[in-house]
């Protein structure tokens, strides 16, 4: 039931933190059957002064605060004006607890009204949106706001979307509106939505969606050349089409690649045009019947691909080419366990997960694909952990014997690749079936490697193992959840067996798993708990071992193993005794797929806490806390893994990026791909080429070395760093990113520009402390003026084009941390070799990142920027041509303060 009187409510805050953060405004907003009736807004003086980005946001300023009272002052008008309504508020969880502790301060309570979060409410109401920002959602449903960002609009905004999300909710099916007033029993929006008896009782999915088979043909296939000519078959789709000799050389290559077989590694630069240069010959290889798989990093590159760049050219290959996306099996959704927890939500869900599970309600019965990122409003990689509890997986599967076999969305992806010829995946994807010996997709003659550059890194860590205490919880939580051991597969095991009046045995059995799965998630908090003590006591300086854990740290896994074959064998026991009975297939297969994940856990534990491998490196992240604590066990040359399993039998392989050469130079890279090993074939020897920029990049990149700050790795550097920046980019004017190696360094540097941007009325943007990735670089590029700090994946991770960016400040090269654990071990190899680790492991690693560093500058013809260096050892050092060649050597070095102020023009 609606209701008909409630308070939308909107904070501002001084930042983020509930304990040291203050509240600076408060609008309220009575609403009456959807309709405003009433507000109220209160600016309230804080105890500290605003940072510039919390200024700007809101646009509130100290000196709008100066006169304004405490929150102690109008803390009675503001509970009196709440009354007994419920609150509404978006992302409610933020607001409502500051609120709480605010008004606890002074002894006040709202603790009985109702909180009803319209993020949540809009993430079930309105699933196909791209996100559900309150911005996002008033721009969608036309609710007219003021201005973004300040207190009163957003609770008007907010006030009105929640009565539309309710109106939208209403009419949805029956079943939806049932199952969502079952699931929201015991929570505040018990009172919200009302039951209805559902026209169906059991969940009805819709047919998955199919592919048409490629039909062969016997006409003949234009070569490449005729797509990328003037006038030629491109231009019969792509208006205003230009041809470039660069893109039709590359195709030609990767045609002649997949012709007569073999490796290739091709560099492109901006511009270029490397997309349609592969995709066209990979379309012609497959409309000849032999599959073609391309890869990406990145998702976003991925439905670049599949959702503009191949459509638009498939009017050119009819239906000789089916293409298909095909993801890890983990993201589709298993429906005969998602309809367990739905009959069975007091039983398999945990409070905290109810009102994310709602919003898989209105997407269940409507999705032709059941790939768990398709539905925005659950938002998969936020809800992973809930997500894994009725994930497609085999362990699981019942194959032929589950009441769903025929709309399983898992299998119907792997059937629908089976029958493409153009496939599109992702590298993990790609690395988990190398890794699995090709058990997840299906074969394939030939595949293009789009963003490789990122292939050497995440070998490394896919070919690595990985035990952390979360891994571990994530898999007993499903058997019992540890904060209420009434919730999970055991608590339904045990209802399912006292309503058949099974054996007492098997009853006994339950209470000795539940028993055993809390002490194996004990015995592992105890293990890390010592081994953080005997860590911090005797290596305090690294956290690399080789000989064990037990031989190096004295704290033994033994309890741990032991532990979880105990969890392994009860569970399996139980599994065999209930396969006799037909009423507990279901239950028995689930609780089989606990076990096994059980034993893979207990498999990597004992692999990385015995070590001992050569050519690995085993390490501890985070020992100190049990519940962050990560041990990983990481290969030194995955590249062996290529050139074992892969390079032999693949009839060719394309490798491209804009970021794969050195100096002119593939080798580095062919060294970690494993291209370079002696069991190679010629056949398999790599062809190389680069692809300069469609533009002359050193031409509208202008770059600028001061020298007069001392040494970067010296105690004085990041002193005259945070004096030399505050004199600088709060006078420039235009927008500057300032990449950095260390997260204490930047942070450093924004409390030294954090006050000469407040005086400036100027936006300052921090990494983690403002906001994530994506939410900064969407506000950084609606400002001039801003400045934007970051590091670690701002290098490579995004895009700002058409002068959003115009001067980029890299204080530090970015070498590799010589304590990281895999540099170190891969330095250390190097010196046993009599090999110089600085100029074959730290210089080659410094260029890549440096090249994807600078590439955030120029992304187009049209931009034009300033590269600004603060690393004097690349002027003063031998190694620094190594990097000034990137730039042809082409820049101005300032020699003092004011020449710098000179050369930006301030």
């Amino acid at each position: 039931m609606k209701p008909n009187v409630y308070i939308a409510l909107d904070l501002e805050t001084t930042g983020l933190d509930f304990e040291n953060d203050e509240i600076i405004e408060v609008a309220l907003e009575r609403f009456e059957n959807g309709e405003p009736v009433e507000s109220k807004d209160f600016l309230i003086k804080p105890k500290q002064t605003l940072r510039p980005f919390i200024a700007s946001l809101t646009g509130i300023s100290d000196a709008d605060l100066k006169d304004a009272p405490d929150f102690a002052s109008v803390a009675g008008q503001i509970r009196q004006f709440i009354g007994d309504y419920p609150l509404v508020a978006h992302n409610a969880q933020f607001d409502s607890k500051f609120l709480k502790n605010t008004f606890g301060k002074v002894g006040v309570s709202i603790d009985s009204n109702p909180v009803l979060d319209t993020l949540i409410l809009s993430r079930i109401a309105y699933r196909r949106i791209p996100n559900h920002k309150l911005e996002t959602l008033v721009k969608y449903l036309n609710i007219p706001r003021e201005r973004a960002h300040r207190a009163l609009p957003d609770a008007d905004a907010c006030g009105k979307l929640f009565w539309m999300a309710l109106l939208e909710i209403e009419k949805m099916d029956s079943f939806v509106r049932h199952h969502l007033a079952r699931l929201a029993k015991g929570t505040s929006w018990e009172s919200i939505f009302d039951d209805c008896v559902p026209d169906h009782e059991m969940l009805t999915p819709l047919e998955p969606e199919t592919v048409t088979s490629p039909l062969s043909s016997k006409e003949r296939l234009p070569r490449v050349s005729e797509f990328f000519e003037k006038g030629g078959k491109l231009s019969q789709v792509i208006e205003n089409y230009s041809p470039r000799s660069s893109q039709l050389d590359y195709a030609e290559i990767v045609e002649r690649n997949m012709h007569k077989g073999g490796l290739s590694i091709l560099e492109a630069g901006t511009g270029m045009g490397k997309t349609l240069a592969y995709l066209v010959p990979a379309a012609l290889k497959a409309a000849t019947g032999e599959r073609v798989v391309i890869s990406t990093a990145t998702r976003a590159l991925e439905e670049q691909l599949c959702q503009h760049d191949y459509p638009a050219i498939a009017p050119l290959f009819g239906n000789r080419v089916s293409p298909v996306v095909l993801k890890g099996r983990g993201n589709y959704i298993c429906l005969r366990k998602f309809e367990e927890h739905l009959m069975s939500p007091d039983v398999l869900l945990a409070p905290d997960e109810r009102e994310s599970f709602m919003t898989l309600l209105p997407w269940i019965e409507h999705t032709k694909t059941g790939d768990g990122n398709e539905n925005t409003g659950f938002n998969l990689s936020r809800n992973r952990l809930l997500w894994s509890k009725f994930s497609s997986d085999a362990s699981t599967c019942l194959g032929e014997k589950c009441p769903f076999y025929d709309k399983c969305f898992g299998l119907n992806a792997r059937r629908q690749a089976a029958k493409a010829n153009l496939l599109f995946i992702n590298h993990s994807l790609f690395l988990s079936d190398l890794a699995l010996d090709f058990a997840l997709l299906p074969t394939y003659d030939h595949i293009v490697f789009d963003e490789a550059h990122r292939l050497p890194t995440m070998s490394h860590m896919t070919f690595g193992k990985m035990v952390r205490f979360f891994r571990l919880r994530n898999i007993t939580k499903i058997l019992v959840h540890p904060k209420a051991q009434d919730k999970g597969l055991v608590a339904e095991l045990e209802t399912l067996l006292s309503k058949a009046n099974a054996e007492a045995s098997l009853l006994d059995a339950c209470a000795k798993l539940r028993e055993a799965t809390v002490e194996c998630e004990k015995a592992l908090h105890r293990f890390f708990l010592k081994l953080g003590k005997k860590v911090f006591k005797h290596k305090p300086d690294g956290f690399r071992f080789a000989k064990g854990i037990l031989a190096e740290y004295d704290t033994d896994p033994r309890p741990v193993l032991d532990s979880c074959n105990t969890v392994k064998a009860i569970s399996e026991d139980i599994s065999s005794k209930l396969r006799e009975n037909s009423a507990f297939v279901l239950v028995a297969r689930n609780l089989e797929g606990a076990a096994m994940d059980i034993g893979r856990f207990a498999e990597d534990f004992g692999f990385i806490t015995q070590a001992g491998k050569e050519d690995w490196v085993f390490y501890m992240e985070e020992p100190g806390n049990p519940h962050t604590a990560i041990l990983r066990a990481i290969p030194l040359y995955p590249g062996n893994n290529w050139s074992e399993k892969f390079y032999p039998w693949i009839k060719s392989a394309t490798f491209t990026s804009a970021t794969l050469s050195l100096q002119g130079s593939f080798d580095y890279y062919e060294q970690r791909m494993g291209m370079h090993s002696p069991s190679l074939a010629k056949t398999k020897t790599p062809f190389v080429r680069t692809y300069p920029s469609a533009f002359d990049v050193n031409a509208k990149r202008r770059v600028i070395i001061a020298d007069f700050l001392p040494k970067p790795n010296t105690s004085d550097f990041q002193k005259a760093l945070d004096v030399t920046l505050a004199e600088i980019l709060p006078e420039n004017k235009k927008n500057a990113l300032v990449l950095f190696t260390s997260i204490v360094s930047m942070n450093k540097v924004h409390d030294a520009l954090a006050p000469c941007f407040a005086e400036k009325n100027k936006l300052l943007l921090c990494q983690n402390l403002d906001g994530g990735m994506d939410s900064l670089v969407e506000m950084f590029r609606k400002k001039r003026e801003a400045c934007l700090l970051g590091c670690q994946v701002f290098w490579e991770g995004i895009d700002l084009p058409d002068n959003a960016l115009e001067l980029l400040v890299i204080p530090k090269l970015p070498f590799p941390n010589p304590s990281d654990p895999l540099i170190a071990s891969l330095a250390d190899k190097l010196k046993e070799r009599n090999e110089n680790s600085f100029k074959n492991l730290y210089i080659p690693e410094a260029l890549l990142e440096l090249r994807q560093g600078l590439g955030r500058l120029i992304r187009s013809e049209s931009d034009t920027g300033t590269a600004l260096f603060f690393d004097n050892r690349l002027v003063h050092e031998a190694y620094g041509k190594s990097f000034t060649r990137l730039w042809d050597a082409k820049h101005e070095v300032a020699h003092n303060l004011e020449e710098l102020k000179s050369l930006l023009g301030l």
